[in-house]
């Protein structure tokens, strides 16, 4: 349901301005105002195997970002579905945004050094850095030293195993999918990842579980989009901050959408206390919404 509050799209329009990586010098602010971007559809990129975020199922793509990818579109207006653009690794998401051949990506990691060159949107999701795991170690430092740890490249829990574990031997590799089946075949010790994705992916590895039990760190999950895209932002930071409050309301159809992926019935079990109360904290930061047709 489009948001009708233009004062919102005002307040969230403020919020991207303020997201976006500072490239003006004095002399900037002179030059006239660019034109507004006319955006009309989500060409994502997506890595697969990548749950509760992405996977693709068949030629289907699913999980919670694609969720988040779907109230996007449903935003920009039209009848068209998000276009996917499927990606072989972290690293190649992020040239696809900066080249242009897509315009977004979802279920990422925020940190700090990819916020100065890609704008975050409003998070959608929360979690620190778990392993996932055969062997019988706890997931402490002292019970990974000397240990064989998956890193997916350039990602965020690759950074915090470096400089939280740093007698761990890190192997890294492409992608999640590329992790996952070296942690079946025994290739390595454990994965480290977002803590949503290990326990999603428990299933996946017979015999595994999700360490530790606090995890590494913690990190928003949220959508990235070139730094020009202005546009884009602004009706993705709408987008998403109305499922929010949605869910918080309990709309039926914005609860099942997130409820499948990290609700209680789902591999990641959050409780919808949970989930609502950290969508109360992410709205109070910028404004709540009123749902309701004006």
């Amino acid at each position: 349901m489009p948001l009708r509050s233009s004062a919102l799209f005002l307040a969230l329009t403020a919020l991207t301005a303020c997201s976006m990586p500072d490239k003006n010098s004095a002399s900037d602010a002179e030059a006239p105002a660019s034109p507004i971007e006319q955006i009309s559809s989500v060409k994502a990129v997506a890595v697969t195997d990548a749950l509760p975020y992405s996977a693709k199922n068949g030629q289907q793509w699913e999980g919670l970002s694609h969720e988040v990818l779907s109230v996007i579109q449903a935003e920009l207006g039209g009848d068209s579905s998000p276009d996917i653009i499927e990606v072989a690794s972290v690293k190649a998401a992020g040239e696809a945004l900066k080249d242009g051949s897509a315009n977004i990506a979802c279920g990422v990691g925020f940190s700090w050094d990819r916020a100065k060159e890609l704008s975050y949107s409003l998070p959608f999701a929360v979690g620190g850095v778990r392993l996932l795991t055969t062997a019988d170690i706890d997931g402490t430092p002292a019970e990974l030293k000397g240990r064989t740890i998956g890193v997916i490249s350039d990602s965020v829990p690759a950074s915090v195993v470096a400089k939280q574990l740093p007698e761990a031997e890190p192997k890294p590799f492409d992608s999640p999918a590329a992790a996952l089946d070296a942690l079946q075949q025994g290739t390595v010790d454990a994965i480290a990842n977002g803590a949503l994705w290990a326990k999603a992916n428990l299933d996946a590895v017979p015999g595994s579980k999700a360490v530790p039990e606090r995890p590494y760190g913690r990190s928003a999950v949220a959508c990235v989009v070139n730094p020009e895209n202005h546009a884009l932002l602004a009706k993705a930071n709408v987008a998403i901050a109305q499922l929010l409050q949605n869910y918080i309301d309990g709309d039926e159809e914005s609860t099942t959408r997130i409820n499948r992926w990290i609700g209680p019935e789902s591999s990641v079990g959050l409780s919808g206390e949970a989930i609502a109360a950290y969508y109360n904290a992410v709205l109070s930061t910028v404004t709540g919404i009123n749902t309701q047709p004006d």
